[in-house]
């Protein structure tokens, strides 16, 4: 099938459109000129008509001319043959010589003051007729006599008048016709020159790739390009947003296992040449610790990027808060027992379910409240509140800047690196799960010195996020 050309179908258009608007011109126009040259033609025809009807005299031997007519059929008409014939009341009738072929159906019976037009075929040629009703004053009988009430009818020649209105439409025809060739004709070169703004944007889009991030087209300065300019602009935010989150997802996981497996090598070089007489299953323990972080890591990572790029659908569903806080609370009591730390979990007065995808709820919880629990200092508390439209965990931070609040919630970033085998992703996990189900997870220290992690829903749209009471349900 061969390939269409834009400037190809755009001069096909406007060809298409010149022929129907030159056309449909071309047809008012010889409509508008014939008009107006029929009416001056019956103008002309009624003057001459009118004129005839003023040399017509009631004499003693009935109706006769003004001696000054000369030849009354061709007087007022020049070169072109006029006939004439006049019928009155009385039952006198004048006519020229020759006398007309036809007549109009019923002109002396329809005839009034106002002149009636109309075209007659007398077989060899067309003439135009125009008759009307007038009146004829008496002889010259040395007394005043009553004038007659007559009807005149007057006939000439449609030729000279058809010759122009053909002359007319051959002009009407042959100039359209030929701006319409000369139209068609330069049509795609114009066209072609009219999309030069095009072709110079294509230009500069194959200078765009992956290897120079951050370049963006610059404005054309022509209105209808600047739509597309725009979205090939946010076609390549968002390109650099994959690339620029693969290659932090590739750094990342380059420095963790690197790390990881350097701890690896390190402990099997070292137990190989210095053994330092450990039991195995301690040693085994050490390794398969080390093997676990990595795989969290890896784990992580490849989630966080998968949330980054909104490859995970939510999966909403009705999750009753406070069996899924008992939940999490269950899931930390060990580490809370060896740190001596008090949960204190705070329902509502009306029990609640929210609109969430579990699966992601839970990563936000189980790490909002594992890191409270890590971080939290030996012997004080951390408490969970919730209503029917945020959880915040708080937990006394007392080691925490301003400054640093800010930056909770960046991958790798942690108080104190490496404690525990936290690695700083599980703040960034929260953050992301609470962006793919809509909702906002905010952090702020509080004038006690506490940290308020807040997990808010209500900014979230009507098929997530909404909180009703479970009697409601």
């Amino acid at each position: 099938m061969k390939t269409r050309t834009l400037s190809g179908a755009i001069a096909f258009l406007l060809g298409v459109a010149t022929v129907v608007l030159l056309g449909a011109a071309a047809v008012l126009m010889d409509h508008l000129v014939d008009a107006e040259m029929q009416r001056r033609f019956d103008a002309d025809l009624l003057a001459q008509a009118r004129a005839l009807a003023a040399l017509v005299e009631s004499g003693p031997h009935g109706l006769d001319m003004d001696e000054a007519a000369g030849l009354p059929s061709r007087m007022l008409s020049g070169d072109t043959q006029g006939t004439y014939a006049v019928h009155c009341a009385s039952g006198a009738s004048l006519s020229s010589r020759p006398a007309p072929l036809g007549y109009p159906d019923g002109w002396t019976r329809t005839a009034s003051d106002d002149p009636a037009f109309d075209d007659i075929d007398t077989g060899d040629r067309a003439l135009r007729a125009v008759w009307f009703r007038f009146a004829v004053p008496g002889g010259d009988s040395g007394h005043d006599a009553p004038a007659q009430d007559c009807r005149l009818v007057f006939m000439q020649s449609r030729k000279p008048l058809d010759g122009i209105l053909l002359a007319i439409d051959i002009i009407l025809l042959v100039i359209p016709l030929l701006a319409l060739l000369l139209v068609l004709a330069l049509s795609p070169f114009l066209v072609r020159r009219g999309l030069r703004p095009l072709a110079q944007l294509c230009e500069s889009m194959r200078g765009i790739g992956p290897n120079q991030p951050g370049r963006r087209l610059q404005p054309t300065g022509t209105r209808e390009l600047e739509p597309l300019v725009a979205g090939f602009n946010e076609v390549l935010a968002r390109m650099d947003e994959v690339l620029a989150r693969e290659r932090r997802f590739t750094d990342a996981l380059a420095h963790e296992t690197r790390t990881r497996l350097a701890e690896l090598h390190t402990l099997v070089d070292v137990e190989r040449h210095y053994p330092s007489g450990r039991p195995l299953h301690a040693l085994l323990d050490e390794i398969g610790a080390i093997s676990g972080e990595l795989e969290g890591t890896v784990s992580g990572l490849l989630l966080l990027t998968r949330l980054d790029a909104g490859l995970e659908s939510p999966d909403w569903r009705h999750v009753e808060m406070e069996a899924l806080v008992a939940r999490h609370v269950a899931r930390v009591t060990a580490v809370a027992q060896r740190r001596r730390l008090c949960i204190d979990a705070v329902p509502p007065a009306r029990p609640a379910t929210l609109v969430a995808d579990v699966s992601l709820l839970d990563i936000v919880l189980g790490n909002l409240l594992g890191n409270a629990c890590e971080y939290a200092p030996s012997g004080t508390g951390v408490r969970i509140a919730w209503n029917d439209g945020a959880l915040t965990v708080s937990n006394a931070a007392p080691d925490l800047g301003e400054g640093e609040v800010a930056c909770l919630g960046q991958r790798f970033w942690s108080k104190q690196q490496g404690r525990g085998g936290h690695t700083g992703l599980g703040l960034a996990l929260a953050g992301a799960a609470a962006t793919a189900m809509g909702f906002r997870l905010g952090f702020a220290l509080a004038d006690d010195g506490r940290l308020d992690a807040t997990l808010d829903w209500r900014s979230a749209g009507c098929d997530a996020g909404l909180a009703v009471g479970a009697e409601g349900l």
